[in-house]
Order: structure tokens, then C-alpha cells, then sequence
């Protein structure tokens, strides 16, 4: 079958023609014009025949300042037409994804109680290790032994860097520095007492356990057990970090359907006093060394959900000594939906676990992210990491030689990733050794808001009158304080990051402008694609080449 037939046309094409003017006949009788009044008609057929608004003017035999007028109105509609898709385009392209409030509460009890780290500001006990001697010592430039001066460099991780001393301690350290730390630690679990949670009394010995922070040993609460939130490759100290191991928990779909009152990590049943943790607090002035930590003796308390590693330092509040405090908080959980995960990490800000792995994290979060991160770019520069961050056997620990070191990787790392933050925003490229960790938040985040009042506690006279086997009122060097954590209400509501703009909603925007401004739709492209193709064609088999607009008058 020719070209001819499937076009429905005559071989000869001996349609009769009415404007003789513009043709001539070929050899064969067929209707012959030039390539421009070819495309001349073209257009003149298409502009009569299309469906495009207001075309149709321009193939009328109309006065010069109709066209005039109907082409000043098609080119006003294409500009605002133009413009807007491109609005349009840009608000998808920048902002694909909305945050909204859910649209009903949910309960505490659906999801985990914080997990509560707590770091006394008495990092030693002066019976075991007096810092504040050996720091006079040194400052007065007193020669100090070899042991002496390891032991004291051990304790400058957990002190205030001293710039003005020089550190003649080795630039690595091995596990006998941990083993240091804990030796003249204070001693927390045996100076603590009346550990409740939920109104349950518990030994606090089990509801806390010790962990490594920047601010030294700390003792935490209701924590994921360090075989789940670590990778295999981590090596340990002791038992540090070892909790209960959670089967009916993760933070993206939470507690399992058949989790039951008691699963792990712990979840509050009720908002309330009733239903806080609660924890009293003892030390003994002979322990408090005012040269080492902060001006505020007492301890410091960081509350985070259960799956992070705590960083102390970073963010805390400080319960003083002699003083009662009480923590309200409120839940600040963010959920995505599946939908956003079509987009990529900088367009959603925020990471799904399933597409960011770490190498010392089994469980992503942007915490965990900066604590490798921060790890990774200290072995680069000094070689050697801090005590408290994970590493693998390989990798040595940072000795009081490298104090300095780490001190200034720390302003290095921080400064650079700030001028990469102002250079972004002016669109500059930055030439930095500062690895991009990318450590967006965590898709399904959950955060905890707190509210915390104080207020002097007169424990002597309470235990005067209700007398306690742990307390000797008597005791003139004994320091205490109590620590109240508990839900401030009963439901919250939590925040969703949900799709504004997906490619449906930009084609339907798109469509619709384009159809308000010059009536355009899908059978208007595929007309167009109709005029310049098949249309062509098929009038070279009926007409000849030489006739390819189809004019038969």
C-alpha cells in the first residue's frame, strides 16, 4: 500500500484549482507553487483550522491593525502565561515539600520516654586524684613525675583545656586512661538513692547505666543498647553503654502491636509528677574540685530520645546542688511521607535510614552523623580520635599531647562549615579540606522540648523529721539535689512533611495556565505535531512536492 492510499488521496490529484495566479501545472497537472507561498498557505490553513485562541485572526483578510491588535493580546498572554509557569516551576523546584500539624493527637504512651543522661560536675575525688594540686603545680612550674603527669594530662579531656600549660603526655593513650576515669570518678550509683519511675521504685543501678560523653563517664536512662545503636566494628569499655535490647521498638513505625507495658526503651503511661523519673542526688564536698568543669557544682542533665548518642556538652541544663528540679517535656516529633522520598535529600532536608549509612552507627541520626563526622576528620588531622566518640581497633586515642590539637580541629571544623554555609548563600564555591558530612536531619525525627523550674530543696530539715537509712542529716560535707522528669500532657501533636507540589499538581498548574491564557491543551500539541509532520506528508502524496501546503483554491 502507497503513501497515497494510506492518505486517502488521488494519484493524480486533479482537484480543480480557483486562484490560477498563484500556480502553475507540472508536466503532470499538478498544481506547482514556490517554497514560500507553499509555507504561506501552510500557515494561512493551520491559523484558520487550529484551536489555539486568537490565531485564527492572522489567516483572515483583515485591516493591518486587527492583526496588530490580536498580536499585542497573544503576546501579552504568552508573557503572563510564561511568567507564571515559571513561578510555578521555581516554587516546585525549591520548596517541594510542606510541613503541617497532624490532624489528630497522639498519645505518650505511643511513643518512648527520653532517654536521660545525667554528668556530675565533680569529674574526680580528690582522696584518689586531687587535679586542683597537680594544676597549682604545674602553673608554678613544678616538675612532675612521669605518672603524675599522665594522669593529670588523662583528666584534662574532662577539665577546661588549659592553653597556658604545657601537656608533656604522650600524643596517643590506650585503655588505661578509661580505666583512670573510672577509677576516680565519683561515685554516682552508690551516692544516688530513691530512683523512681512511674511511681515504681527501682535500685538506681537499674534504671541507669554508664556511658562515655564529651563530659567524661555520665550515667544514662532508657537508652538503645549499644549492640543496636552501634555498628559491630566499635569497640567497647566494660559494660559501659549496656542496656536492655529492644525488640518491639525503632523510631520510624514505633512500638510493635503486641509491645507490651513494659517493653523497652521504657514509655511513660501518664503525664505527671506521679509518672516522672525521679532521682536523688548526693556528694561530698571533700569531691568538689572548682578548677575542673564548670563555676556551677552539680550536674548536668541532657535529655534526647533514646536512639542518640549524647553529646553533653552541646546542650544541657544544670541541676544545682541543694536545689530540687523539675523537668516538664513536651514531645516534638516530625513524620514524612512516602512521597517525599521521590526527592532528594537537599530538596526534602532530611535523610531516610534505609539511604544514609554509617560506618559506626548502626541507627542514622544527624547527631550520630556529626559525631562520626567529627571522629573521621579528627584521625585526618591529629591521627588519633577523643575517648568518647566510637572508633574500631585500629584506630589510637588521643592523648594530653594532642590536646591542642583536637582543640584547634574543633574551631578549624566548626569555622569552615560556616563559611560554607555564608558562601552558599551567595551562591560561591568554597575551597575548603572540610569533608561535606551532608548530616541532614533524620526523616522521622523526635525531639523533646523542656521546661525546667528550680527551687532551693531544705532536705535537712525534711530528713530530719522523716528519717531515711541513706541520710545522715548530721553530715555538714554532704550536698544534695533531686531530679524530676516527666510528660507535661497527656496527647501531642506532631508534625508531617508531606508533598506540596508533585508532578501531577505541576502539570495540572501548568496545563491550567496554559489553557486560561491561550487556550492551549494535550490535543493542541499533538495538532501541532500534526501540522508538522503527518500533514506534510500526506499532502506530498496527494498534491506533489511541489504542493505540500495542499492548496486546492
Amino acid at each position: 500500500m502507497t503513501i497515497i492510499g494510506i492518505c486517502g488521496g488521488s494519484e493524480r490529484g486533479d482537484l480543480e484549482l480557483t486562484d490560477k495566479a498563484n500556480y502553475v501545472k507540472n508536466e503532470e497537472g499538478k498544481r506547482s507553487y514556490t517554497c514560500g507561498q507553499n509555507l504561506l498557505n501552510y500557515v494561512v490553513e493551520f491559523c484558520n483550522n487550529g484551536t489555539i485562541h486568537g490565531i485564527r485572526y492572522f489567516g483572515e483578510y483583515r485591516t493591518w491593525i486587527e492583526k496588530l491588535w490580536w498580536a499585542i493580546s497573544i503576546c501579552l498572554s504568552l508573557y503572563f502565561c510564561i511568567t507564571l509557569i515559571i513561578q510555578t516551576y521555581i516554587k516546585w523546584e525549591t520548596s517541594p515539600v510542606i510541613v503541617s500539624f497532624a490532624t489528630k493527637e497522639t498519645a505518650v504512651w505511643q511513643i518512648p520516654f527520653p532517654a536521660v543522661t545525667i554528668c556530675p560536675e565533680s569529674k574526680t575525688r580528690a582522696s584518689v586524684f586531687n587535679y586542683t594540686h597537680y594544676l597549682h603545680k604545674k602553673q608554678d612550674n613544678e616538675v612532675l613525675s612521669e605518672e603524675e603527669e599522665r594522669k593529670f594530662g588523662y583528666l584534662s579531656f574532662i577539665c577546661d583545656t588549659k592553653f597556658d600549660i604545657e601537656y608533656k603526655s604522650p600524643k596517643y593513650a590506650d585503655e588505661e586512661m578509661l580505666e583512670f576515669l573510672e577509677q576516680v570518678q565519683p561515685k554516682f550509683l552508690e551516692d544516688s538513692f530513691d530512683c523512681k519511675f512511674l511511681g515504681i521504685p527501682y535500685n538506681c543501678s537499674e534504671l541507669f547505666v554508664p556511658i562515655l560523653t564529651d563530659d567524661g563517664i555520665c550515667y544514662v536512662f532508657n537508652i538503645v543498647d549499644r549492640t543496636q545503636l552501634l555498628s559491630d566494628i566499635v569497640v567497647h569499655f566494660k559494660n559501659y553503654h549496656k542496656t536492655q535490647v529492644s525488640h518491639d521498638w525503632n523510631l520510624e513505625q514505633g512500638y510493635a502491636p503486641t509491645a507490651g507495658i513494659d517493653a523497652y526503651p521504657r514509655r511513660a503511661l501518664r503525664a505527671g509528677i506521679p509518672y516522672a523519673l525521679e532521682i536523688k542526688m548526693a556528694v561530698h564536698v571533700d569531691d568538689l574540685d572548682y578548677t575542673c568543669g564548670t563555676d556551677v557544682k552539680g550536674f548536668k542533665v541532657q535529655i534526647a530520645h533514646p536512639q542518640r548518642m549524647p553529646r553533653v556538652k552541646q546542650q544541657h541544663f544544670i541541676v544545682p546542688l541543694e536545689r530540687v528540679a523539675k523537668a516538664g517535656i513536651a514531645p516534638d516529633m516530625m513524620t514524612t511521607s512516602v512521597e517525599v522520598k521521590e526527592y532528594k535529600p537537599r530538596k526534602r532536608n532530611c535523610h531516610f535510614p534505609s539511604e544514609r549509612g554509617l560506618k559506626y552507627f548502626k541507627k542514622y541520626s544527624q547527631n550520630n552523623c556529626a559525631i562520626e563526622c567529627w571522629a573521621n576528620f579528627t584521625m585526618s588531622r591529629c591521627g588519633c580520635v577523643p575517648f568518647y566518640v566510637p572508633r574500631e581497633e585500629s584506630v589510637p586515642l588521643c592523648g594530653a599531647g594532642s590536646l591542642h590539637c583536637l582543640e584547634e580541629a574543633q574551631k578549624y571544623q566548626f569555622r569552615g562549615n560556616l563559611e560554607k554555609k555564608i558562601d552558599a548563600l551567595s551562591n560561591k564555591k568554597t575551597h575548603s579540606d572540610i569533608p561535606d558530612c551532608r548530616c541532614f536531619p533524620i526523616c522521622t525525627s523526635m525531639y523533646y522540648d523542656v521546661e525546667n523550674t528550680q527551687a532551693t530543696w531544705d532536705w535537712r530539715t525534711t530528713y530530719k523529721y522523716n528519717k531515711h537509712k541513706r541520710i545522715d542529716v548530721n553530715d555538714k560535707k554532704k550536698r544534695m539535689s533531686m531530679l524530676q522528669v516527666f510528660f507535661k500532657g497527656n496527647q501531642f501533636i506532631y508534625s508531617e512533611r508531606n508533598e506540596l507540589y508533585g508532578s501531577t499538581d505541576l502539570l495540572a498548574n501548568v496545563g491550567g495556565l496554559l489553557g486560561l491564557f491561550i487556550g492551549f491543551s494535550a490535543l493542541s500539541l499533538v495538532e501541532i505535531i500534526y501540522y508538522l509532520t503527518l500533514r506534510i506528508i500526506c499532502n506530498v502524496a496527494m498534491f506533489g512536492r511541489r504542493n505540500w501546503s495542499g492548496t486546492v483554491n
